[in-house]
């Protein structure tokens, strides 16, 4: 709400002419455009990593289930649904399968030499979920906890931008605070019910942070893991999908975020 540009056409063109005249506005839109760049990766970043770690967990969860831990039939039916949905070049990709009205039919090769497979193997599916040099955006192991230390300190410390220390340190006197009673009626808050209530927020906050800063160092883990293991390591398969089920399934506020507050809620 803050960095996102609320002003009209006229409003926004009379910053422009201010600075181009070298009047600095209150608030440069230098500083505006870098605010609102750095909240947009922010908000991006939190979306990439939680769509890369469930959606690993879900093709490993797929694998220990449909395929029961067979590496060989994944990659061999994962090429033959592909090819036969997207085509093949390859002429020995395809057998006669008999004739129908028009002629000649033909059906996707069954084929499990690694040279064939190489393409459709579980650990080259999962590669859109893991950091490499190659990749724009946020995946497993692509940023660490102290990336996001300025977003995560604002998170631990929020408190201390209350409406009670605000007033008290900027206005000089302290202000009425409410809460609404189960009846609903508004009650007014005793200054120690509010300092109670600003102590049991940081606990929750400081737990947050921490298990965030948790999640992105086990994923750095992870990606070593995965960039470094041999390619048919069944245990190293099973190790990935226990960490990840542990981070989405055992840590409750690991779900859609909407920016950085929505791992929060």
């Amino acid at each position: 709400m803050v960095t996102v540009p609320r002003e009209s056409m006229r409003a926004c063109n009379a910053l422009f002419t201010q600075q181009e005249a070298g009047k600095l506005p209150k608030y440069p839109i230098s500083d505006q455009a870098r605010r609102y760049y750095e909240m947009t990766v922010l908000s991006n970043s939190l979306h990439g990593l939680h769509r890369s770690v469930t959606g690993a967990l879900q093709l490993l969860t797929t694998f220990l289930t449909t395929y029961e831990l067979d590496l060989t039939r994944y990659a061999a039916e994962n090429r033959m649904r592909t090819i036969d949905e997207f085509g093949s070049d390859d002429e020995s990709d395809w057998e006669p399968d008999g004739f129908d009205e028009e002629g000649q039919v033909w059906k996707v090769a069954y084929k499990d030499d690694p040279e064939s497979l190489a393409p459709y193997t579980l650990h080259h599916d999962l590669a859109q979920f893991f950091a490499s040099s190659d990749e724009q955006g946020e995946r497993i192991g692509t940023s660490r906890a102290q990336d996001y230390a300025v977003y995560t300190h604002a998170v631990a410390t929020q408190t201390e931008l209350s409406l009670r220390k605000f007033f008290s340190q900027v206005v000089g006197k302290d202000i009425t605070i409410t809460q609404v009673q189960p009846d609903g009626e508004l009650v007014p808050m005793s200054l120690a019910d509010q300092i109670e209530d600003e102590l049991n927020e940081d606990i929750v906050n400081d737990n947050l942070t921490a298990e965030f800063n948790a999640v992105l160092t086990k994923c750095e883990e992870l990606a070593q893991i995965y960039h470094t293991m041999p390619q048919d390591s069944l245990p190293l398969y099973l190790q990935l999908h226990g960490w990840l089920n542990t981070i989405v399934h055992e840590i409750p506020r690991f779900e859609a975020p909407r920016g950085f507050a929505g791992l929060a809620e």
